[in-house]
């Protein structure tokens, strides 16, 4: 009988255990739940579609562009993750799950190629401004040069 008494007991704190185990994991779910608010802003992105639009003037036949520092398209090199549109007007360059711009951080210099034997400036903004359109599921950084 004593046997029997230990195994229930052994028996009963392992099903207690068990029960205390799995209320613990639903409570810290719902408080991580509770953790992530809705993204409303553009800090809590990590990734984000860019528009960069060129008002009143068409990209020259061979551009660089550079996002503060990083060459974000060189036509003078094949295979570009990103290209110009050239056929709307006004002509665009998107960026896709680009990087999160910072507000007053964002400078950009379009480089005129020549025929990819010169280099000059077509554009230069070091403060740039940009609007976040939100739309669906993406989000969009439009930014009009």
């Amino acid at each position: 009988m004593d046997i029997r008494k230990t195994i229930s007991m052994a028996l009963a704190s392992a099903l207690l255990l068990t029960l205390v185990s799995c209320g613990e994991k639903d409570n810290k779910s719902h408080v991580s739940k509770q953790a992530n608010p809705i993204c409303e802003d553009v800090n809590c992105l990590s990734s984000v579609n860019w528009k960069i639009i060129l008002n009143g003037k068409v990209f020259p036949d061979k551009s660089r562009v550079d996002i503060n520092g990083t060459t974000v398209l060189n036509e003078c090199v094949s295979k570009q993750k990103f290209m110009i549109d050239r056929d709307s007007v006004p002509q665009t360059l998107s960026l896709d799950n680009y990087i999160v711009p910072k507000r007053g951080d964002v400078k950009i210099h379009v480089i005129d190629l020549g025929h990819c034997d010169s280099e000059s400036t077509f554009i230069k903004d070091d403060n740039v401004n940009f609007d976040l359109v939100k739309g669906g599921e993406t989000n969009e950084v439009v930014i009009h040069l």
